[in-house]
């Protein structure tokens, strides 16, 4: 099962500096018109095991997001990811529209 992380504990892993990865799983479109701050985007259609060893470190914490909290694009990614190897990987549920409705950091 796929564990996930809050908007707040998202943003105070960002604030400290932590280091991790955040994946945008948005079409592309919409990851060109805004995304949270340092995200990169990889659409699940193009989500291999070479491509994300490409990417990521399998030690590296990744988190996903997709669209909102109905979207399931974050945890079928996260669940490729785990499946992948890649064993500390969270879901932001809350995703995008909840980051941008608080206000957050976002850029294009």
């Amino acid at each position: 099962m796929i564990q996930t992380i809050t908007k707040e504990e998202l943003k105070a892993k960002i604030d400290r500096g932590d280091k991790f990865r955040l994946v945008d799983v948005r079409d592309t479109p919409d990851y060109n018109e805004g995304h949270i701050v340092g995200a990169v985007h990889l659409l699940i259609a193009e989500m291999s095991r070479q491509k994300t060893e490409a990417l990521f470190d399998k030690g590296e914490l990744i988190v996903t997001y997709s669209l909102d909290k109905d979207c399931p694009a974050k945890r079928i990614a996260a669940q490729r990811l785990f499946e992948y190897g890649f064993s500390h990987v969270l879901a932001y549920e809350g995703s995008w529209k909840e980051w941008r409705a608080a206000g957050y950091p976002t850029e294009r």
